[in-house]
């Protein structure tokens, strides 16, 4: 029996390699059959190939698409005036949804909704202590200033957006790291749904995995994908042969740059993959003992639980949301050189491997996609009061 109800789930892009998005594919996967749902997007909704990069079966159901056009920008400035049209559009057809959901932060639907942080982008104080902007050009855009106030104001009159209107909605943030910098600032309760992690769909034994690192991240200024080839660096110099491979979308063109000399300057053991994704990701991820970030302040990171899914053992810097990810103060660094000295004693300590891999398969389970679904499930439900929409 078809659902009656209706449900929009808002996000600003679906092109994929992006952490919050299967957060919005996924969860139009799980309510599909208690909503009819549709996805709302700036710029193509290519089931076909989310389903290919997430795992989903969309591309099979009854989901409605909408594709708002999307203007063009000079490298990954002025996504506030972009995201205007998409505001602006949720607010105008909210009325014609029973459930608007935003999975990509706050959103003033003009009634009450659901959203999902995905990080601080929209808290400009926030995001800026917690992710400076890197020097040049950059750092003048983001800096805080009078052009930088007035033009965040604008962003928001245009897409018609309001404080009083999104904290009518129900929060959700995807750590709990996340959950209390959020009710911090803003005073609003706020639960946590941990985003889906797919299961790799290889699982490739300890002992024939390779004895390389994977670093899965976009390349962008705040994720530091630059202070991993360090690491793996000095880990080397330390007596260790190990090698790293870099795959990642590219958000940000000097950042891009940047990591392609490196790897070209070290091309024996550092290898740059580019955006890899669907299966030859997963399989990628599985044939390899180790994995590493470089984000300071990382929301989630849903690249660390994807590696800690696959089979990798992690090191994350401390600071976010990853910590919960892996979980364990052997796999948490301050700096680099602290990050160097634990990744040396692991990789010197066979046992010690084999306990950090059990560990990590086993909490890495909090992030299936099963029991986001089961969750997501549940959130939806209660929202609409305990109905099912049939």
């Amino acid at each position: 029996m078809t659902p009656v109800k209706r449900a929009a789930v808002f996000h600003p892009e679906l092109r994929g390699g992006a952490g919050s998005e299967a957060t919005a594919v996924w969860l139009a996967q799980a309510i599909q059959d208690i909503v009819r749902v549709t996805l709302v997007s700036m710029g193509p909704v290519d089931l076909p190939e989310l389903d290919r990069i997430h795992g989903t079966n969309l591309s099979g159901s009854d989901i409605g698409t909408v594709s708002l056009p999307i203007l063009r920008r000079p490298g990954r400035r002025f996504d506030a005036l972009r995201a205007c049209r998409l505001g602006r559009w949720a607010k105008a057809h909210a009325a014609e949804f029973d459930l608007p959901v935003s999975t990509y932060n706050l959103m003033d639907f003009g009634k009450r909704g659901l959203q999902f942080i995905a990080d601080f982008s929209f808290d400009d104080g926030l995001r800026r202590s917690l992710h400076p902007a890197p020097a040049g050009m950059t750092r003048l855009f983001y800096a805080k200033s009078p052009f930088r106030s007035l033009y965040l104001r604008l962003a928001r009159t245009l897409a018609g957006q309001s404080r009083e209107g999104w904290r009518r909605n129900q929060t959700f943030a995807n750590s709990r790291w996340t959950r209390d910098l959020f009710e911090a600032r803003s005073g609003a309760p706020c639960g946590v749904l941990y985003p889906p992690v797919e299961d790799g769909l290889t699982s490739v034994p300890w002992q024939e995995k390779e004895n390389g690192f994977v670093v899965l991240a976009r390349l962008a200024p705040e994720k530091g994908v630059e202070k991993t080839i360090v690491i793996v660096e000095a880990v080397r110099r330390a007596g260790a042969d190990v090698h790293l491979h870099i795959l990642g979308r590219e958000d940000d063109r000097a950042t891009t740059a940047s990591v392609r000399e490196l790897c070209r300057e070290r091309a024996e053991w550092a290898h740059y993959e580019g955006f890899v994704t669907g299966r030859r990701k997963r399989e990628f991820l599985a044939q390899h003992r180790y994995g590493l970030s470089g984000c300071r302040h990382e929301a989630f990171g849903i690249a660390v639980a994807e590696l800690a899914r696959s089979g990798a053992i992690v090191w994350v810097p401390r600071g976010g949301g990853q910590t919960e990810v892996v979980a364990h103060e052997d796999l948490v660094y301050g700096d680099e050189g602290d990050a160097v000295r634990k990744i040396g004693r692991v990789l010197a300590d066979e046992g010690k491997q084999a306990d950090l891999a059990r560990h990590l398969a086993a909490h890495s389970a909090l992030f299936s996609t099963p029991r986001f679904v089961r969750e997501a499930r549940a959130i939806v439900r209660a929202f609409l009061g305990g109905e099912d929409g049939r």
